[in-house]
């Protein structure tokens, strides 16, 4: 694949009535169908995926209602096409705008609350992006991530994993103190609900 469908070499144009129809359908039917019209495009050349990327990134920084499905969409993008973007050390940087993109389009669902989603941003893409170098850069992020999995009812995950970075940042302190009362919390919770089970058993 040559690197003109990853950067450039598409008429600007018609990329941006492409994109925009693209960004329409993540808005109205979601991040699925937004992705398949961004890999249909993206196949007949009509699309590049730096494109793709540079409009998702845009979306966010406007807060444009379609832009965390759109983020979605394009984090997905890339897990399709990996095997076709650049692999090389050279091209770090870019990797690491796919994992700011995760991590943008995730804050911006949490911050709507729309936690769900968030989860299912805060990791999205290829997994390339996830590599210790991209952790110390960016420790906003990994809070992030510790923050979705107490979300997801694990909380003592989100702080086994920020106790186990070798670089331990400012802002992982206060972090775990909100974790560790998250963790306790849950763990109120599973007691009631076991007590409560326990009698309705008659146990």
């Amino acid at each position: 694949m040559s690197l003109l469908l990853i950067w450039g070499g598409v008429g600007c144009d018609n990329t941006a009535r492409r994109l925009d129809a693209a960004v329409a359908l993540a808005g109205s039917a979601g991040r699925a169908k937004a992705e398949t019209a961004l890999k249909a495009d993206f196949d007949a050349g009509r699309i590049t995926f730096e494109s793709a990327m540079i409009r998702a990134e845009e979306l966010l920084e406007a807060d444009d209602p379609a832009a965390i499905p759109f983020a979605g969409a394009v984090l997905d993008l890339a897990v399709e096409i990996e095997d076709q973007l650049p692999s090389g050390q050279e091209f770090e940087l870019f990797w690491r705008r796919i994992g700011r993109l995760a991590y943008h389009g995730a804050y911006a669902a949490y911050q709507a609350r729309r936690y769900d989603d968030a989860d299912a941003l805060v990791l999205a893409g290829p997994k390339r992006w996830q590599r210790e170098s991209y952790w110390l850069a960016y420790p906003n992020h990994d809070i992030l991530v510790a923050l979705s999995q107490a979300h997801r009812g694990d909380a003592r995950a989100g702080i086994r994993r920020l106790e186990g970075r070798s670089v331990q940042a400012d802002e992982f302190g206060p972090a775990i103190e909100s974790l560790v009362e998250i963790d306790r919390r849950q763990l109120r919770e599973r007691l009631r609900r076991r007590v409560e089970a326990e009698e309705e058993s008659g146990g």
